[in-house]
């Protein structure tokens, strides 16, 4: 009996270490570099391989999570935009054509080793990416109509009219962190109630415990991005850690290993993917 106890003790204190926030971390650390620029990491869902697209979402790249192996299953454009792993062997993309200066956007499944392309559902004006995500409630409509849903969801209304971009739903899935074009970034429950102001920041991705979130704060001089940090951010109580304080990487994307000890990141400085280990 008292082994058992000391087992589940230990269990309880690893899912609490999971709980908060980062104690300390690494430094910024080269993981994929190409000849082009390569942005947008996404994390397989068991962590063993990390997908990227590059400049203007067009095409996909993979590689493992050590950042070896990389190479090409998708040239399409608009390909990398939003994709999403859906097995730690597929990717759900929304890659487009123009036709007659329309934009048609499909939905196709990519396999991560072969690069074998299937196609989910044909090209069309009105893509629903809420099918690709999963998406149900405020972060639906976030997702399907990014212009509109500041103004649908009562939540939001004192922001009525104003772009909804970079929703991230918690893993939980009661919680949705998105950003409001010049307002900064904001964190509210899946229903859109319960909207809590983060201040300057963007492109969260979220820590297992749906608690914590990661952001990158991003300044620029009107032509180019002149710095960035990357905060850890609790989302109860607002506590905020710098973890890139003296780094001389610019991050703008930024994703947590579905574990949460790892964080990937791209940087505008070289166009290259970067990580840094986490430890709690």
């Amino acid at each position: 009996m008292k082994r058992k106890l000391i087992i589940a003790a230990a269990a309880l204190l690893s899912f609490g270490n999971m709980m908060a926030q980062p104690t300390s971390w690494s430094e910024p650390q080269l993981l994929i570099k190409a000849e082009h620029s390569l942005m947008a990491p996404v994390w397989s869902p068991d962590g063993s391989k990390i997908a990227v697209t590059s400049d203007n979402f067009i095409g996909i790249w993979v590689a493992s999570a050590d950042g070896t192996g990389l190479k090409q299953v998708s040239q399409a454009p608009g390909a990398g935009y939003q994709m999403r792993w859906v097995s730690p062997q597929e990717i759900l993309s929304t890659p487009y054509t123009v036709e007659n200066q329309k934009r048609m956007t499909r939905i196709e499944q990519v396999n991560a080793f072969t690069g074998k392309i299937q196609q989910v559902a044909p090209a069309t004006r009105n893509i629903k990416r809420s099918t690709v995500m999963g998406a149900t409630n405020a972060y639906q409509i976030m997702l399907d109509e990014p212009k509109e849903a500041s103004s649908k969801i009562a939540g939001l209304s004192d922001y009525a009219g104003k772009w909804i971009i970079n929703p991230a739903l918690s893993p939980d899935g009661t919680k949705i962190a998105f950003q409001i074009v010049t307002k900064g970034l904001f964190v509210c429950n899946a229903d859109g109630t319960g909207l809590v102001s983060l201040g300057k920041g963007s492109h969260a991705s979220w820590l297992p415990d749906s608690r914590n979130l990661m952001m990158t704060v991003i300044y620029d001089d009107g032509h180019r991005f002149t710095s960035s940090d990357i905060f850890c951010v609790n989302v109860d109580n607002g506590n905020a850690v710098n973890i890139t304080p003296n780094s001389e990487t610019i991050p703008v994307t930024i994703a947590v290993s579905p574990d949460g000890t790892r964080l990937a990141f791209d940087n505008d400085t070289d166009g290259a993917i970067y990580i840094i280990n986490l430890n709690y």
